[in-house]
């Protein structure tokens, strides 16, 4: 009998280091990836005093770009509607030397854009599919949408961040 509770207690010590080491990685994973990011982001190189100036420069003022536009002037790009879609195209262009004219016919994101809920899919719903109905593709879907959301968390930190949720099922 004593070997068997010798045996227990040492089973039960493994199962207890085991369990407080995975509780303490569970923790500190996340930590030490914000760490490095944030190494990472000091790694960057200061940019270059004619980037600075390029920047520096003041913003043309609305009157001033309509009247660039009704000159004759000869853009490389015209993007039609200043959406989220439009505008990333914009500057994606802008950001390559293209010149670029933005046109929108009201106020900027303020069609589908404005009514969007800035939230990034999860992809749930693929999820409920793929157990439900044993669909793989739904399950792949599901893997997309969540790696392309810890993407975007991991480009863009102060724009993208986890939001916890609860939502009541009242069944």
């Amino acid at each position: 009998m004593s070997t068997f509770r010798r045996m227990a207690k040492r089973l039960g010590l493994v199962a207890a280091f085991s369990g407080l080491s995975a509780a303490f990685l569970l923790e500190a994973i996340p930590k030490i990836n914000e760490v490095r990011r944030i190494k990472a982001h000091l790694r960057r190189p200061k940019p270059s005093a004619a980037e600075m100036e390029r920047f520096s420069k003041p913003l043309p003022t609305r009157a001033e770009n309509l009247a660039r536009m009704s000159s004759g002037h000869i853009f490389d790009v015209l993007v039609i509607g200043g959406g989220a879609t439009g505008a990333g195209v914009a500057v994606d262009a802008a950001s390559r030397g293209l010149s670029t004219c933005l046109i929108e016919k009201f106020d900027f994101a303020s069609g589908t854009s404005s009514r969007s809920t800035k939230l990034i899919h999860g992809g749930v719903r693929y999820l409920q599919k793929a157990i439900f109905n044993l669909d793989v593709e739904q399950f792949r879907m599901v893997n997309e949408a969540l790696s392309e959301r810890a993407n975007l968390i991991d480009i863009a930190p102060h724009l993208a961040y986890p939001l916890p949720i609860m939502l009541p099922v009242y069944k």
